[in-house]
């Protein structure tokens, strides 16, 4: 049997069973890691002997949540055990019934007892529902409403990040040396409004330009111009493709101006390469014509 190295008979008051009962698709029940915290085994040797005995575990004594009932648990704050929190899987949720059958495929001392234990906190906790029906479905419409609120004023909040990243921004601004902060608040501001792709043309530059990139949204990809004279290095390149995704790398030699193209449709022409945002005076001038893009693309194709 595989062993739960947390585990000792000293600490089985350290958890509450109650507080680990859950109401799920109508059932009263627990989720693996905690029991399999009560009967000192690894969770994943708990579900494996489960499915080594599927036959004794219908869908009323286990089932295995789905994205939205874990993520409702997580967030109503319920206090997950530690091996939860770093699964990469769904846990697996038993109602009394199944942790009994659980307590006999395991068949140790203390699964049978735990397993008595909890299916009395089972039965207490029926006994006080009955006893309180209609404060606590008071108090579960509270709650409902609460989580309402907070879904709906998180979804409000994200509009309006999105209208702020989408606010235009002004069609020309120039930077004198020194403005290091304004340019990169200004260029950044340029990167986020990006939803699908970014290119930059810009044959000289270094890696300060990826620290303006990488402000970019995750799901956004990247394709990167630049000469055989950048003083770009391959190693500043893994680096950041490490953290913020791959770059698509295109050398052209005989351009000398710089774009910022945003989804194909928006472009921003630089007058000088990112390196010198701050450091010298320093353009950035929207460009609207369409012809122009269209050239641009087919040009780094």
């Amino acid at each position: 049997m595989n062993k739960n190295p947390h585990f000792s008979l000293q600490t089985l008051n350290d958890k509450k069973i109650e507080e680990l009962i859950y109401d799920i698709r109508g059932y009263q029940v627990m989720l693996d890691s905690d029991i399999a915290y009560f009967f000192g085994v690894e969770t994943k040797y708990l579900n494996k002997q489960m499915k080594r005995n599927i036959n004794r575990f219908p869908e009323d004594f286990c089932f295995q949540l789905n994205s939205k009932e874990f993520k409702s648990l997580r967030f109503q704050n319920v206090t997950f055990s530690t091996t939860v929190g770093s699964r990469k899987y769904k846990p697996y949720a038993y109602t009394e019934e199944g942790i009994i059958a659980l307590a006999g495929v395991l068949k140790s001392d203390i699964a049978a007892k735990m397993s008595v234990e909890i299916a009395r906190k089972f039965i207490e906790m029926r006994k006080f529902i009955l006893e309180n029906g209609d404060v606590l479905l008071a108090l579960a419409k509270l709650q409902n409403r609460q989580i309402e609120f907070e879904i709906e004023t998180n979804k409000r909040f994200d509009e309006i990040l999105k209208l702020i990243n989408k606010a235009d921004l002004p069609k020309q601004s120039i930077f004198s040396a020194g403005q290091f902060y304004d340019a990169y608040d200004f260029i950044s501001s340029i990167v986020r409004k990006a939803d699908n792709s970014i290119v930059l043309i810009d044959p000289y530059c270094d890696s300060k330009a990826l620290s303006f990139l990488r402000n970019k949204k995750e799901s956004v990809s990247l394709k990167l111009c630049i000469s055989h004279f950048s003083k770009l290095e391959a190693d500043e390149i893994d680096r950041f493709e490490t953290q913020y995704g791959k770059i698509a790398i295109k050398y052209l030699d005989n351009n000398h101006d710089r774009y910022l193209i945003l989804d194909g449709q928006e472009c921003y022409q630089l007058g000088a390469s990112l390196n010198y945002a701050g450091k010298k005076m320093f353009s950035v001038i929207k460009n609207e014509n369409k012809e122009i893009i269209e050239f641009l693309l087919r040009k780094i194709d």
